[in-house]
């Protein structure tokens, strides 16, 4: 299988990936948004809370949603990405180090180009 170079704010790779494991992380469409989300931000260290906060509150989520939401990303979604190599969570600062991969965002461009022109 073809592996897909992770890789840091310098540019050095520092993991890879194969598509059989991107196509699987980012079937749940909340992973996608929080895929989107951090690659779209400049820093690669964030603050998880608000970019879990930021994925709720575009999705309209109630206060219960939300704390459910950010329940399971912590036991479920945060180790498929860790998995994978695109993040580290340091639990003491509550951060995420996200590493960016050229064919998550070609996936993810893909699927918004796919979503925008059955939207239409």
């Amino acid at each position: 299988m073809t592996e897909h170079p992770i890789v840091d704010e310098d540019g050095l790779v520092r993991a890879t990936c194969d598509l059989e494991s991107l196509f699987r992380l980012l079937a749940n469409d909340r992973r996608r948004q929080v895929a989107a989300t951090l690659e779209a931000m400049a820093d690669d260290c964030i603050d998880l809370e608000e970019t879990l906060t930021a994925v709720a509150t575009a999705n309209g989520d109630s206060k219960a949603d939300r704390d459910d939401w950010r329940v399971e990303f912590h036991h479920v979604h945060l180790p498929l990405f860790e998995d994978v190599g695109l993040m580290e969570y340091d639990e003491h600062t509550g951060t995420v180090r996200w590493y960016h991969c050229d064919v998550l965002t070609d996936v993810l461009s893909a699927v918004d180009a796919d979503r925008s022109a059955v939207v239409r």
